[in-house]
C-alpha cells in the first residue's frame, strides 16, 4: 500500500498532463507577463519603412474657369425663326423607325413572312377590341329578341337560348 502513495497519480480524461509533471515553482514563474517595450517601439514604426505612402509628381489638371463676360443668353429671336422654318413637321424623334433599310437586305420570302408577322401582330393586338365588340352586339342582339316567356337574361349561355327556344316552339 505504501508503494501506491509513492507513485505518481495515473492521469485523469480532464486533467491537463502539465498538473502532474511540473512543480509549482515552475507555475508561478509562468503566471507573469513580462513586455519588451523597447521591442515594441522599434518595430511599430520602423525608419525605413513607408507603409505604402506614394508620392505621385504629376502636373495638375489644367481647368478653365468659365467668364462670366462670355456667356452667351438664348437668343429669342433666332428661336423664333427657327420655329417658323420647321413650319408643321413633326420632331424627328416622333417620327417612326423607317424599315426600308432593314427590309432591302431581305429575300422575297422573307419579306412575305414579316409582312404576315406584322399583319397577325395587329390582329392580335385588336383581338381584344374585337371581342369586346362581339360581346356588345351579342348583347344588342339578346335585347331584341323577345320571347314569350319573358326576355333571357343576358348572363345566359347560347346552350339555354337555344333550349328555351326549342321548348317554345313545342
Amino acid at each position: 500500500m505504501a508503494d501506491k502513495l509513492l507513485k505518481k497519480p495515473s492521469k485523469g480524461i480532464l486533467k491537463n498532463s502539465s498538473s502532474f509533471d511540473k512543480q509549482d515553482t515552475q507555475r508561478k514563474s509562468l503566471k507573469g507577463t513580462t513586455w519588451d517595450e523597447m521591442n515594441i517601439l522599434a518595430t511599430l514604426h520602423p525608419a525605413d519603412k513607408d507603409y505604402g505612402h506614394m508620392k505621385i509628381d504629376e502636373p495638375k489638371t489644367p481647368y478653365n474657369f468659365m467668364d462670366a463676360d462670355h456667356v452667351d443668353g438664348l437668343n429669342l429671336a433666332a428661336l423664333e425663326e427657327k420655329m417658323r422654318a420647321s413650319g408643321n413637321e413633326p420632331p424627328k424623334a416622333l417620327l417612326g423607325q423607317d424599315d426600308s433599310d432593314e427590309d432591302d437586305d431581305l429575300t422575297p420570302d422573307e419579306k412575305a413572312r414579316k409582312r404576315e408577322f406584322q399583319n397577325r401582330r395587329k390582329k392580335h393586338y385588336n383581338e381584344f377590341y374585337a371581342v369586346k365588340l362581339a360581346r356588345k352586339l351579342l348583347e344588342e342582339e339578346d335585347d331584341s329578341d323577345t320571347s314569350p316567356k319573358g326576355s333571357p337574361s343576358p348572363k345566359q349561355s347560347p346552350k339555354h337560348k337555344a333550349q328555351n327556344q326549342s321548348t317554345s316552339k313545342h
